[in-house]
């Protein structure tokens, strides 16, 4: 089994990434699971992304790992967060990203009320990290210490000393792999995380980075870079999932 824990439908800046060229081009790569969230979800487009988010599961079935994306504005307002909830959905995530919406930084309330979403799902949540300052690890560090009954995954795992230092302190923390060198996965590994590593891609968003190379290529190479790096401990990280559990 290979679970890619970090794909996107919806709109991005290259255009827009429809659920059924998603799958195709992740079934060609050898993926048998996702953890996906909408892109589209930026455009406070909710019905856009209900509709997006129902045709990749039907398309896939139980190998899709739906991720609520929250925003500010969908806890703000008292239409959009119920909408998402009740909209026959089973979501196995929910996700915040502090470099798309930086209130989450400034707004310590709202962030609160983000965990508690993921709490009242009983699911993980995912939170994007960055090298910008807006999103690096270590902002979250204080929330994920303070709700040790909550799962988190730092998306990226940047910046790499950051994460190392909550991981360190936090078992309830995971870190995915999209757009992460091989290096960085091996420090990891050698720090003791091998059993919290979740592999991710972050496809199909690498097209608009790679323009030349498809979603499928990127990321049948990325599984062979995994083999080529780890060998057989390669076989562990890309089966994990902890979605939908």
């Amino acid at each position: 089994m290979v679970i890619d824990n970090h794909v996107h439908i919806g709109w991005f800046r290259d255009g827009y990434h429809s659920p059924k060229d998603v799958w195709n081009s992740l079934l060609a790569a050898g993926i048998d699971g996702v953890g996906v969230s909408s892109t589209t979800t930026c455009t406070e487009l909710y019905k856009n992304v209900v509709r997006e988010m129902r045709e990749f599961s039907r398309i896939g079935g139980d190998k899709v790992h739906p991720i609520l994306w929250l925003t500010p504005r969908m806890l703000k307002y008292k239409y959009p967060l119920p909408y998402m909830l009740h909209s026959r959905i089973r979501w196995d995530a929910v996700k915040i990203h502090s470099e798309s919406h930086p209130e989450w930084v400034h707004n310590s309330m709202l962030l609160s009320a983000a965990v508690d979403v993921a709490r009242q799902l009983a699911v993980p949540m995912v939170i994007h990290t960055g090298n910008k300052e807006c999103c690096h690890a270590g902002i979250f560090k204080s929330i994920i210490e303070h709700n040790k009954d909550v799962t988190f995954v730092l998306a990226h795992g940047r910046p790499l000393n950051e994460t190392i230092d909550i991981m360190s302190t936090c078992p309830n923390t995971y870190v995915d792999t999209a757009f992460m060198p091989t290096s960085d996965i091996k420090i990891f590994i050698n720090e003791g995380f091998a059993e919290r590593i979740l592999f991710g891609t972050d496809a199909p968003i690498n097209e608009a980075y790679f323009k030349n190379t498809s979603t499928t290529d990127y990321v049948a190479r990325t599984i062979l870079e995994l083999y080529d790096s780890f060998g057989k401990e390669t076989d562990k990280i890309l089966s994990r999932c902890i979605y939908g559990q």
